[in-house]
């Protein structure tokens, strides 16, 4: 080979090379302060953060100029960038699915996980999965118990099939007695597959633990013993740390259902301008006769029902702070997507609020609607995390939610399986 070919050539070598290096990145955020709520310093300042595909695949201190090997830079100076929300316990709504899924984008939000599963919602975790339909990414529970077309013989046949349909938990309401509970829960193990729910009334809190139930919902069991004597919550927590047991609290829905937020104020909730109005009208009506029906009566009578329920909702509050001061697992969902008032997506921020009244810290807030959820669902090494080779599921912010739990809504952008959306973009797409 002559010497003008091989120059030639080690020419085009280092031209093919520095525009592969130039196209390593599809996105750098710049300069931006990295929130990682699971770890003891919680804010890591002056980041670049380098995405490729839909991971993370590079953090390093941020460099004096803006960095070159990127398609797309976004200028994170003064922002905060921490993992998407999570909302643990959805119900998919029958219609309008899409619009659901991109309210709760804007909002954050970047997985879900539904608690009213269906077959038909199969292959919307598949849609979903492949990009075809734009939103968090899914988990779905199996139909719930109790089925009546389901016998105690047929638990392990039906739960199996569950499992192979691509459900990812089998949900409980209700059983028939302790022996059918035990045959589902050992059917559910053999299949390897966690159950959830609400506390069976013939099934004790404790055995309900040892059992290995995966996560109680709505504080069900842990409630009713707390309020008996708040002293036996501690050995409930032991229990619970050994056989790894999440709880998922729903604060916000008892907060609106019992009648603790005024109608003005709800009527002030964040998120309401993308529903319709005959949506918002029934939800006023809906609370408007609640608060009607319950205010009759005599003076007296109606203060003791009010007082009654404040300190019903108090006392959850502190059940909730306790659980988390004794380092029980917690994933967080306010369960009121679709009910009153209950803007898919934005009602989380409610439920985060709700957390912060009751004396939960702002970075273990943030820890539980992120690191948390992905702890929950054994995935710790890939999302729930700003880190290097996690999905690039992100949450850009104008201000710091560590300072205040409110900043939480001081969205700039979305990125979820790493593509870029600011608010406004995502907003625009609920109108349209």
């Amino acid at each position: 080979m002559n010497k003008y070919k091989f120059a030639f050539l080690v020419i085009v070598s280092l031209l093919v090379s520095q525009k592969l290096f130039a196209q390593q990145y599809d996105y750098c955020i710049h300069d931006v302060n990295v929130i990682a709520a699971e770890k003891a310093s919680p804010l890591q300042p002056n980041k670049d953060v380098f995405i490729h595909g839909d991971r993370i695949v590079r953090i390093a201190d941020a460099s004096s100029s803006t960095p070159k090997n990127c398609k797309h830079i976004i200028e994170g100076t003064g922002k905060y960038l921490m993992p998407g929300l999570t909302d643990m316990h959805v119900h998919l709504p029958s219609e309008h699915i899409e619009k659901f899924m991109l309210l709760n984008l804007a909002a954050g939000v970047t997985t879900i996980r539904s608690m009213r599963g269906k077959f038909s919602h199969i292959e919307l975790k598949k849609k979903n999965a492949s990009g075809e339909l734009l939103g968090p990414d899914l988990q779905i529970a199996s139909p719930y118990f109790p089925n009546k077309n389901v016998k105690i013989g047929d638990l392990a046949d039906t739960i199996q099939g569950y499992k192979t349909a691509g459900f990812d938990c089998v949900k409980v309401l209700a059983v028939p007695d302790s022996l059918y509970y035990e045959a589902l829960m050992k059917a559910a193990a053999e299949a390897k597959i966690p159950v959830v729910g609400h506390q069976p009334e013939e099934i004790p809190i404790n055995r309900l633990i040892e059992s290995d139930y995966y996560c109680i919902e709505h504080l069900q069991g842990l409630e009713e013993a707390y309020m008996i004597d708040s002293n036996a919550l501690l050995p409930l927590v032991k229990k619970m740390q050994v056989h790894n047991t999440f709880n998922c609290p729903s604060l916000d829905y008892y907060n609106v259902v019992y009648l603790q937020i005024p109608l003005e104020e709800l009527q002030k909730r964040p998120g309401l301008k993308f529903m319709d109005k005959e949506t918002i009208a029934g939800w006023t009506k809906s609370i408007s006769d609640n608060f009607e029906k319950y205010n009759q009566g005599s003076g007296d009578s109606v203060l003791r029902k009010h007082e009654k329920r404040r300190i019903y909702i108090q006392n959850r509050l502190k059940l909730v702070r306790d659980l988390n001061d004794l380092g029980a697992k917690m994933i967080m969902s306010p369960a009121e997507a679709n009910d009153p008032f209950g803007v898919p997506g934005f009602c989380v921020w409610e439920e985060m609020k709700l957390f912060s009244r009751a004396g939960i810290s702002n970075k273990d807030i943030l820890k539980i609607t992120t690191y948390n959820a992905a702890d929950y669902s054994h995935a710790t090494d890939s999302w729930g995390s700003v880190a290097e080779g996690h999905k690039a599921n992100l949450l850009l912010l104008e201000k710091n939610p560590l300072d205040s739990i409110d900043n939480i809504q001081a969205q700039k952008a979305v990125f979820i399986a790493g593509k870029y959306y600011e608010t406004k973009e995502l907003e625009r797409m609920i109108k349209d």
